[in-house]
This record gives C-alpha cells, sequence and structure tokens, in this order.
C-alpha cells in the first residue's frame, strides 16, 4: 500500500464540506479516497444498500412464479416486494441525510 504523507488543505464552505461528505459517503468512500478520485479524473458511482438487491432477487422470484402461483400467494409477494422498496428507500434517504432514522 502506497504511503500518503503529503496533504493538501484546500477551503470550502460549510455547504460545500456537507455535500462532498454526502456524497463520498453515496459511494462508500472516505472523504479522502472521495476526492482523491474526482481529482484524479477517476469514476466514482454511488453504492445500492444492499437492501435494494434483495427487492430485485423479490421480483425475479415473483416473476418466475406468478402463474403457477394461488392469487393469494401473488398478493402476499407483492406486499413483500412493496415493504422490501420501501424499506429500501428508507436505508437510502438515511444514508443520504446521514442519520439512520427513517424518511418522513
Amino acid at each position: 500500500m502506497r504511503e500518503r504523507a503529503i496533504a493538501i488543505n484546500i477551503r470550502v464552505t460549510e455547504t460545500e464540506k456537507r455535500k462532498m461528505e454526502r456524497n463520498a459517503k453515496l459511494c462508500s468512500l472516505s472523504l479522502s479516497a472521495y476526492l482523491r478520485k474526482v481529482a484524479l479524473g477517476k469514476e466514482v458511482r454511488a453504492v445500492a444498500p444492499q437492501s435494494f438487491y434483495e427487492a430485485y432477487r423479490q421480483v425475479k422470484v415473483l416473476k418466475a412464479g406468478w402463474k403457477t402461483s394461488s392469487e393469494a400467494a401473488v398478493d402476499r409477494a407483492f406486499e413483500l416486494l412493496e415493504q422490501s422498496i420501501l424499506n429500501a428507500y428508507h436505508e437510502l434517504e438515511s444514508k443520504e441525510n446521514g442519520s439512520e432514522a427513517p424518511w418522513q
């Protein structure tokens, strides 16, 4: 691993700092790693919460079995999917806001 011993100081507003910190968190990076990647022209991407992947898996299961399942089973699968999507949304919203409380 490379040793990073040189510091670069920049001046930003409080709002700019919060935005950079939020963006770094969405990418699952430290602020230093995020700024280093952006400054070096490397691609940075937001990382979707695991709950989005779980909702996607539920869609795949529902798609595969909806024709052979009872109406009640399909209704229940849709209810679970709806809750999973809502949970994923809350998780993303709390990640963006830096809080653990669900979106209001």
